[in-house]
Formats: structure tokens, C-alpha cells, sequence
């Protein structure tokens, strides 16, 4: 079969990338161990995942852009700090061994049905997955911080209660992190462990503010770093100011989600009037009836 410039040349790179897949899986073996141990639910193929880490290792990629140093903020909120730089590693190993896995598959592929457009698409739909796995870590952090608002309100009012009725801010806090299960109470149960380890007061709420990655939580326990520097005297008329805030910024939560329900409605809709037209008119131009 005769061949021309182009799919010579598409037919070279296809095979030297697969070289290139084979020398990085024999020689990023070593690695082998350092992604044994991954769920395999949100690390699917974690055992060909040396592959693209050797690639990486090859390229010198220094894991220290202002895109790394995001995703490492934000997998240390998911796997605690002390696992972030790891995670970051799997990921990119991930995205790496995805990426030319599924490149060269594409150019398998066109090998069988030589049509460039083809190529090009599953080309497109590489990137895309390798991008998907990054874009899970922003949207496990959205629902993250969607369930803190949920329970931010009820945590806030209780917190409030107890203090107003006289219990001392350590003890009300820590009688608060234990109402609940959520996402932010876990996290309020952290700051507590930190309490419990020496760390001062002042210091784990901020911590606690911090790892929440929210404005309003932040905010939350600025107010009560605030209000423990001045003596604690304070800090009842705080945390009630801030509960009655809570209580809006619950509703306009509930009204996000809400809308956003309305908004997934609307699609199925459409397509509902557009096959009701479709039934309608066609006939109407066929000469039949209904």
C-alpha cells in the first residue's frame, strides 16, 4: 500500500512514541512501589503510572510552577499536609502516562482507518482526560466547601449558644465539633487534636480557617482570634453577630443550589419541546396527519 509524506511521517512519530512508552515503562520500574498503594477508584492504571513519572523524571520537570504550588494547597486540604507533595507527584505521573498512552492509541487507531480528522479528535479527547484528573481536585475542593457552608450556620449558632451561656471558648468549641459529621466538623475536630497536641488556641483556628479555603470561614475565625487576643470578654457578642450572618449566607446558598437545579431542568426541556416540534411540524410538511 503506497503511503504519502503525511502518513509517513504520522506513522513515525506513532512508533516512536511507543518506543519511547516502552523504555519508560522498563525503566521507570523502580518507581513501580511509590503508586502501589492508590485507591484504585480515583486512580485508575495506577500500576503503569511509572511510566509517565520516568517521563517526567526525563524531562526534569521541577513539580514547583505556580500550577503545582495551587494543586498542592488544595491536595493538602484533601490528604493533609504532609501527603500534598506526594499526591502532587501521582497526579502528574497520572496525567504524564495518560497523556501518551492515550496518544499513542489515537495513532493506532488512525493507522486502521487513515483519517486524519479522526486523528485529530482523539488528539483533542487525550488532552481532555489528562486535564480531567487535574480538574477532580478543583471539584472535589467546590464540593468540599459546599458542604462546610451547609453545616458553617448550625456550628456557628451553637458555638455562639455555648458561650453566651457561659462556657469557656475551649470547652464550647470542642463540645461543637463533636455535633455533627460533616466536612466542617471533622475539621473543627482537627483544630482540637492541635489544641490537645500544645499547639496554642490562636494558632489552630487559623489553621482552621485556612485549610476551610472559604472567605467566610475565614473570616470566622479571624473573629475569634480577635476576640481571644482581647481577653475573650468579647468573643459571646462575636459569635453572636456572626450566627446572625451565618443565617444569610445559609440562604443564599440553599438558593445557588436551587438555582442550579432549575438549571439542569431546563436542558431536558428543551429537548422535550424540540421532539413535541419535531411531531408537530414534520408531519405538517409531509402532507400526513396525525
Amino acid at each position: 500500500m503506497y503511503l504519502d509524506t503525511t502518513q509517513l511521517i504520522l506513522m513515525i512519530v506513532g512508533t516512536l512514541l511507543l518506543i519511547a512508552w516502552i523504555v519508560f515503562f522498563i525503566t521507570g520500574r523502580k518507581y513501580r512501589d511509590l503508586f502501589a498503594n492508590l485507591d484504585d477508584k480515583q486512580h485508575p492504571l495506577h500500576e503503569i503510572y511509572h511510566v509517565g513519572y520516568a517521563l517526567l523524571k526525563a524531562v526534569r520537570y521541577s513539580f514547583r510552577n505556580n500550577n503545582d504550588k495551587e494543586l498542592r494547597r488544595m491536595l493538602e486540604i484533601l490528604y493533609e499536609k504532609d501527603y500534598g507533595d506526594y499526591y502532587l507527584h501521582a497526579l502528574r505521573a497520572q496525567q504524564a502516562t495518560m497523556l501518551l498512552t492515550l496518544t499513542i492509541v489515537s495513532f493506532g487507531l488512525y493507522g486502521f482507518v487513515n483519517e486524519p480528522i479522526l486523528l485529530g479528535l482523539l488528539l483533542v479527547c487525550a488532552l481532555t482526560v489528562t486535564y480531567y484528573f487535574q480538574d477532580q481536585v478543583k471539584t472535589e475542593i467546590r464540593r468540599r466547601q459546599e458542604a462546610i457552608m451547609l453545616d458553617f450556620c448550625d456550628a456557628v449558632s451553637l458555638l455562639a449558644l455555648l458561650t453566651n451561656a457561659g462556657m469557656i471558648f475551649r470547652e464550647a468549641w470542642r463540645r461543637t465539633s463533636l455535633a455533627g459529621e460533616g466536612v466542617l466538623y471533622k475539621e473543627m475536630r482537627m483544630a482540637v487534636q492541635q489544641i490537645d497536641n500544645g499547639m496554642p488556641d490562636v494558632d489552630a483556628i487559623t489553621n482552621f480557617g485556612m485549610r476551610s479555603m472559604l472567605p467566610e470561614v475565614k473570616k470566622f475565625s479571624g473573629l475569634i482570634v480577635q476576640g481571644t487576643q482581647k481577653g475573650g470578654g468579647e468573643l459571646p457578642a462575636l459569635l453572636t453577630a456572626q450566627s446572625a450572618e451565618s443565617w444569610h449566607l445559609k440562604k443564599q446558598v440553599v438558593q445557588r443550589k436551587s438555582n442550579k437545579a432549575g438549571s439542569m431542568l431546563l436542558l431536558p426541556m428543551i429537548l422535550m419541546f424540540t421532539g413535541i416540534l419535531i411531531l408537530v411540524i414534520v408531519p405538517m410538511f409531509s402532507g400526513l396527519t396525525i
